[in-house]
C-alpha cells in the first residue's frame, strides 16, 4: 500500500513539474530587445490624458505618470505628478473619471516627478483622503531638502531648462509627513469597495531605497513606480551621476524576484508605458534581474581577483542574453557604485587619499614642470591623434584653471570625441554632462574660436 502511495505521490510530483514547465515559456525563449525607442528626453513631451490600462484601471499620462483605480466605495491616486502645469492638467482630468470620494494617495518615492504635484491635492486630503508612503521617503525627501542648494547645482549641468538653480524655497512636497508609513517586510493591506490593495516597501529600487509597489491581487495588477526607472526595460540606474546614494544591487535583484513571485498579468511602471503581455513581462522582468546579478558577480570576482575598479569599469560588459538599454543606468556607473558600495572611498591606492589636500593641489606644480599649459595641450592632441579622447582629457585636467586657446581646442575636441561615442548607449547623463562641458569650453574659447 505504501509503495502505490508513493508511486501515485512520484506521478503527481512529475506531472505537477510538467504541468509547471509548459505554463509559461521560460523566459529565454521571449524576445526581449537589448534597446528601447524611447529616452528621458520623450518623457517632457508626453501629452496629459488618460489612459484606460483595464476596467476602472487609469495611467494619466504626463511627465510623471498618475495612476487611479476606481472603486463601487471611491477611488485609490497613486502618485501625483510633477510640479509644474502637467500636473495640474493631469488632477483636472482625474476630477472628471474619478469615483468620488478620493480615499487614498500613495506616493511611490520622493522625486519631484511623483510627488511634486501634491499640493494640488489639500482638498482631498482635508476630506479625508489618507497619503501613503514608504518609511524611507521622509529620510530621502530631507537629504534632498537640506542640501537643495548643492543638488540644484548639479541637476542644472544636465537639466538646465528644468530647474532654477537660483531657488532657496524648500518645496512642501520635501517637507510632508505621511498618514501612513509603510515598512521592508510590513506590507500594508487594505480593502476598498471589494477591491484588495496590498503595498509593499523595497529596500531599494531603481530609483532609491523608498519605492512602494502596489498590488492588486484580483486583477493581477502591480504598479511599481520607477521601480526600474524611466525606461523599459534598461539597466537599472543603480548609480546616478547626479547625486544621490548608491542603490544596492542585492537590495534591486530582491525587489525584482518579489515581482516575479507576484506573477502580474498587468506591469504599470511610471515610465514609459504600461505592459499587459504576461509572458513579456516574466522574460524582461528576469533579464533585468539577472543582469544586474552578472554585474555584481563580475564586480565581485574582479575584487577578489586584485583588480581595480578602472579595470572593472572598462572590462565588464553583459553578455548578448542580457544586454539591455543603458539609456539611464550605466553598466560601468553600477559597477563602480557596487564596488564602493561594499568598499567605501579609500581604494588603497595612495595614503595621499587619506587627507584633505586633493590631487589637483598640485597641477600647477605639474603644468610648470611639464613647460606650461601649451605643452600639456600638446601631448594631449598626441592622444587624441591615437583615438585616447579619455586620456587627453585626463591631462586637459591638470591645466584646469590655466586654460590656454590651445588647451581649450584640444578640450572641445576630446569632448566632442567622447560625445560621439556617447550616442552609441545615448545615455541621458553622460550626454548631459559632455555636452555642458563642451558648451563652457566654447564659451571660454569665445565668438570664432570654436
Amino acid at each position: 500500500m505504501r509503495n502505490r502511495s508513493a508511486h501515485l505521490a512520484l506521478t503527481a510530483l512529475v506531472a505537477g513539474v510538467i504541468a509547471l514547465a509548459t505554463a509559461a515559456p521560460r523566459a529565454a525563449d521571449v524576445e526581449v530587445h537589448g534597446d528601447v525607442p524611447e529616452r528621458v528626453d520623450d518623457l517632457v513631451a508626453l501629452p496629459n490624458e488618460a489612459q484606460e490600462i483595464a476596467r476602472d484601471l487609469y495611467k494619466i499620462e504626463g511627465q510623471g505618470a498618475i495612476f487611479l483605480i476606481n472603486t463601487p466605495d471611491g477611488s485609490v491616486v497613486i502618485d501625483t505628478g510633477i510640479d509644474n502645469a502637467s500636473s495640474v492638467r493631469q488632477k483636472a482630468i482625474i476630477d472628471e473619471i474619478a469615483a468620488k470620494p478620493v480615499r487614498k494617495i500613495i506616493l511611490t518615492h520622493f522625486h519631484p516627478d511623483h510627488i511634486g504635484g501634491l499640493p494640488l491635492w489639500e482638498a482631498e486630503r482635508a476630506a479625508g483622503a489618507e497619503v501613503v508612503a514608504h518609511q524611507r521617503l521622509e529620510y530621502m525627501a530631507r537629504i534632498q531638502a537640506e542640501a537643495m542648494s548643492f543638488f540644484l547645482r548639479r541637476y542644472d549641468e544636465i537639466y538646465p531648462d528644468l530647474v532654477d538653480e537660483t531657488a532657496t524655497a524648500v518645496p512642501s512636497y520635501l517637507r510632508l509627513v505621511p498618514d501612513r508609513r509603510v515598512y521592508p517586510g510590513h506590507d500594508h493591506a487594505f480593502e476598498l469597495g471589494g477591491v484588495e490593495f496590498q503595498v509593499i516597501a523595497t529596500r531599494n529600487g531603481g530609483e532609491g531605497e523608498d519605492g512602494l509597489l502596489v498590488w492588486l491581487p484580483q486583477r493581477r495588477a502591480l504598479f511599481v513606480g520607477d521601480l526600474f526607472g524611466p525606461l523599459y526595460p534598461m539597466f537599472p540606474n543603480l548609480y546616478t551621476v547626479r547625486g544621490e546614494k548608491y542603490r544596492d544591487p542585492l537590495d534591486y535583484i530582491d525587489a525584482l524576484d518579489r515581482v516575479l513571485e507576484l506573477d502580474p498579468l498587468i506591469l504599470a511602471p511610471t515610465h514609459p508605458r504600461f505592459l499587459t503581455d504576461h509572458d513579456y513581462i516574466r522574460a524582461s522582468v528576469t533579464r533585468m534581474r539577472d543582469a544586474v546579478q552578472y554585474m555584481w558577480d563580475e564586480t565581485i570576482a574582479g575584487m577578489n581577483a586584485g583588480k581595480t575598479v578602472w579595470q572593472l569599469m572598462e572590462e565588464i560588459e553583459l553578455p548578448p542574453e542580457l544586454q539591455l538599454s543603458q539609456g539611464h543606468g550605466k553598466l560601468s556607473w553600477s559597477v563602480r557604485g557596487a564596488w564602493e558600495l561594499v568598499t567605501g572611498w579609500y581604494h588603497y591606492d595612495s595614503v595621499a587619499n587619506l587627507y584633505h589636500v586633493p590631487p589637483d593641489a598640485v597641477h600647477g606644480d605639474v603644468v610648470e614642470l611639464a613647460g606650461g599649459p601649451d605643452r600639456i595641450a600638446e601631448r594631449a592632441r598626441v592622444h587624441l591623434e591615437a583615438d585616447r579622447p579619455l586620456h587627453a582629457l585626463r591631462l586637459l585636467d591638470l591645466a584646469r584653471g590655466r586654460e590656454t586657446p590651445p588647451v581649450l581646442e584640444a578640450r572641445a575636441a576630446a569632448l566632442e570625441l567622447l560625445l560621439e561615442r556617447a550616442a552609441a548607449l545615448n545615455n541621458y547623463s553622460e550626454i548631459g554632462l559632455l555636452r555642458s562641458d563642451l558648451r563652457r569650453t566654447r564659451e571660454a574659447l569665445g565668438p570664432g574660436d570654436e
